[in-house]
């Protein structure tokens, strides 16, 4: 990772977009006023270059550009808000659902999503390396072991073998996943050694999180192909955003483009409970009435499954599994057979 890459302020930001001609002024890009947010602003220059500055409501921007509305944390909001820290037997690892489970091994990632549900993870790294892969060994039921964090494609190529040659020594893992945004933020990270790294792990799925259309470009699908070419399976994860990806045509055009590019849509994920998200969350309702549109004008194999991963660490539950109770109230059965209860918390 070169540091040169990124845009690690704001100053930082106003700067570079000054070098290429933009006025900061018109683009609405200024200092901020508000308490200085601990979840600092990270962008690669790439993503700067994807944003129109000069639309304030661009959705890319959006994504990326720290906001006061983060400050305005909701009572229902929370810093854990899909249950990892209960289903942590050891730093670094995640266990929650029997045959497999979330090797976390870096809190660093290509960018500071605004949506993020980890960023109080990013602060400092506890993962206990050994303990993590003790863990593994001992737990004969996981099947498959999925690197997540941060964001794993930002580890050094040395550690990743070294992760990789640890793994794939346990018999009883069968499969290695990688969770990841990296190369739909900065697909410069994605070098032809890094990419025989992840082979190396075969089989191997990648999940790249992808949220909006212009996300897909040519280097993007550049870099994607070479992993399809490596033998890797590509699957893929959206987080459904309001202003950002909440209408069947944004989706439509998204999902298409990543079947075209050789990736399957896995995930569409209803935004999680995190704090200062409240400006991202749509309702439950919306997001069925999109699916419901999608699902006559797009193929099969371009929809991925609706999920909320609900709080309280009890997993994803398909939306259409929730039954309506109340204007904003929901009951569904996980996997384990507990009955959930989920309040859809939106601002009108």
């Amino acid at each position: 990772m070169n540091k040169l890459d990124f845009i690690f302020s704001i100053t930082d930001l106003i700067d570079y977009l000054r070098k290429k001609g933009i006025d900061t002024s018109q683009a609405g890009v200024s200092l901020p006023t508000g308490p200085k947010s601990s979840f600092f602003l990270l962008i690669p220059r790439y993503y700067v270059d994807l944003i129109d500055w000069y639309d304030p409501a661009d959705p890319l921007r959006k994504m990326v550009l720290t906001s006061n509305l983060e400050q305005e944390v909701k009572e229902y909001e929370m810093t854990d808000p899909i249950g990892d820290h209960s289903h942590s037997p050891v730093p670094g690892i995640i266990h929650r659902y029997p045959d497999r489970c979330l090797l976390n091994l870096i809190n660093i990632c290509a960018v500071h999503c605004r949506f993020c549900f980890r960023r109080n993870l990013l602060d400092k790294n506890n993962a206990d390396y050994e303990e993590s892969m003790k863990y593994i060994e001992t737990h004969t039921e996981i099947w498959e072991v999925i690197l997540s964090g941060g964001d794993p494609f930002m580890l050094t190529a040395f550690f990743l073998d070294k992760v990789i040659e640890r793994l794939r020594r346990i018999p009883h893992v069968k499969n290695i996943r990688f969770h990841t945004r990296t190369p739909a933020v900065y697909p410069q990270r994605l070098t032809d050694s890094f990419i025989e790294s992840i082979s190396r792990a075969k089989p191997v799925t990648v999940v790249l999180h992808v949220n909006h259309p212009r996300e897909v470009t040519a280097m993007f699908v550049e870099k994607i192909n070479k992993l399809h070419n490596a033998g890797v399976m590509l699957l893929s994860q959206t987080v459904l955003m309001k202003d950002v990806n909440d209408a069947a045509p944004v989706l439509e055009e998204l999902f298409k483009k990543l079947v075209t590019a050789g990736i399957k849509p896995y995930y569409l994920h209803h935004p999680d409970l995190a704090a200062g998200t409240d400006h991202f969350r749509v309702s439950v309702e919306q997001g069925k009435d999109i699916i419901r549109t999608l699902r006559g004008s797009i193929s099969g194999v371009c929809m991925p499954e609706y999920v909320i991963d609900t709080p309280g660490g009890n997993g994803k539950i398909p939306v259409f599994w929730f039954k309506k109770t109340g204007i904003k109230t929901y009951t569904a059965t996980n996997f384990e057979g507990k009955t959930i209860e989920y309040t859809d918390h939106y601002t009108e």
